[in-house]
Order: structure tokens, then sequence, then C-alpha cells
């Protein structure tokens, strides 16, 4: 015969998994910064791509700078705000702590990270501005935004919140990269970062009965983040060999579409992730 679990079991397995996910999400935020960052060949790899976003600049900053512009201080407390405001009317005190706490915890990790504890050697593959730039912190806002207003959505409509949140928050990265601001590595670090801080809150949360097409759409982040992997996979491998002094317009877009493809899968797994542990199993 075939036993069920306690119900009490199950959302503290839950719970565990996001725990455990969010620390492998904090190692990958180190083991990207040290293949990217201190390594010859992620460094290589990073900065033909940097270079490819050169590439359509003049045409798309207009768009893309219109992104960044939304990112502010200001921005970032009145999400702080409202979104604590919202948990708190439910009588949600926990959470309306927790949404506050998670966001500075974000944005301070990516400061701490990118000022204090992280460096950039020179490996001789950058011109220009030498300094460490991972993570970036536009993506820390835009990832702490959306990852505040999932945690206080309506469960109904989590699905959409989380794929506008997903947009939001790719959309962003590609505009710092887009704009020259940032290497693909940054925003890749960034959003590993808001994972890791958003699947603490959502371990001290607990896990919420799905309703509406949140297990498709998590089906759907999921597969969509593995093709994308997979297609960054491939660009990496054909960028390893090219000469970063002199690359052809055809090997810097192929480096500079498959960082940005990387980046969007990144943003969609990080999402699935948030919603599976967010989302009680079938009984």
């Amino acid at each position: 015969m075939t036993q069920t679990l306690p119900r009490q079991t199950r959302r503290v397995d839950r719970r565990l998994v996001a725990v455990a996910l969010a620390v492998l999400a904090a190692a990958a935020v180190v083991a990207v910064w040290w293949f990217f960052v201190t390594t010859p060949a992620g460094q290589h790899v990073d900065e033909v791509a940097y270079t490819g976003s050169h590439i359509g600049r003049s045409r798309l900053s207009e768009v893309t700078q219109s992104i960044l512009d939304v990112v502010s201080v200001p921005f970032l407390v009145l999400v702080i705000l409202v979104t604590a405001v919202v948990a708190a009317l439910r009588r949600q005190w926990r959470l309306a702590v927790g949404v506050g706490a998670m966001v500075a915890g974000m944005n301070l990790t990516t400061q701490l990270l990118k000022y204090q504890l992280f460096t950039r050697p020179d490996l001789g593959f950058t011109d220009g501005y030498q300094e460490n730039t991972l993570p970036s912190g536009h993506t820390t806002v835009a990832g702490s935004v959306a990852a505040a207003v999932l945690l206080v959505a309506p469960r109904r409509s989590r699905w959409f919140v989380a794929l506008l949140g997903a947009a939001y928050t790719g959309g962003t990265g590609i505009a710092t990269m887009a704009n020259g601001w940032h290497r693909a590595s940054d925003v890749v670090a960034a959003v590993l970062v808001v994972l890791a801080w958003a699947l603490l809150a959502q371990a001290v949360a607990g896990p919420v009965e799905p309703l509406g097409p949140v297990r498709a759409v998590t089906a759907l982040l999921g597969a969509a983040g593995g093709l994308g992997a997979l297609v960054a996979a491939g660009a990496l491998l054909l960028t390893r060999g090219v000469d970063d002094a002199d690359p052809s317009r055809s090997q810097m877009l192929i480096a500079y579409g498959g960082a940005s493809v990387g980046v969007l899968a990144v943003v969609c797994l990080a999402t699935c992730a948030v919603l599976l542990v967010g989302t009680r199993p079938r009984r």
C-alpha cells in the first residue's frame, strides 16, 4: 500500500530543496567569476562577446537606455514599500519583512562582491576599463524587483508575474550588454545572486497551492532555459579559438549572440527554479 506523506513533511522538503539550491546558486556565482574573470580562457570568450556588442549599438541605444533609466534607488525603494504593504495588508507579516530583507540582501551582496571581494586580473584581453564589473548592479536591481513582486503576487497570477519578471530581468541584462556597460558574465552572476536570495526567501515563505497554468509556465521556462543553455554552450565552444585581437564580424555575432542567449537561458532557469520550490507538489 502506498502511503501519502503528511503535508508538513512535503512542505519541509520543498524548503530544504530551496535552501540547497540557494547554496548551489551562491557557489555558481563564485564559479562564474573564477572562470570568466580569473582565467585566460574565460576572459577570452567574454571579451570577444563584449566586442561583438558594438554591432548595432547606435541603432539600439535609445531603446536600451530607456530600459536602463528605469533602474534607480527611488524605484527600488518604492518597490520594497509597495510589496511590503501588500504583504502586510494580507497579514503576512513574515513575508512583509522578508521581501525587504531579500531585496536589500540581493543588492548589498552584489555591491560587496563587485567592489570588495572580487577582483579582475589583467590577463591581456581587456582594453580600457580594467576594474572588476561582476556582478551587474542594474541586473540585480531588475531581478530583485521581479522576485519581490513574484513573492507577493496572488497565486492565480504568479505564472504571469513570473513571465513579466523574467522578461524585465532579461531585458535589463541584455540592455547593459548592448550599451557596453557589462559583459555577459556580469549579468549571469547578478541573476545567480538574485536566485540565491529569492530561493532563501521562498524557503521562508513556503510553497503555495498552484493556481492557473503555473505548472505549464514552469515547464516552458525550464525547456527554454535548457535549450538556450545548449545554444550558448555551442557558441562558447566556437568562440574559444577566435583571435580576440582581430575577430571577424560573424565571429563576434556568434559570440555576442550566444552570450545573449546564455543570459536569457539563465534567467529562464532561475525563474523556473523559484516557481518549482514555491509550488506545492501534487497530492
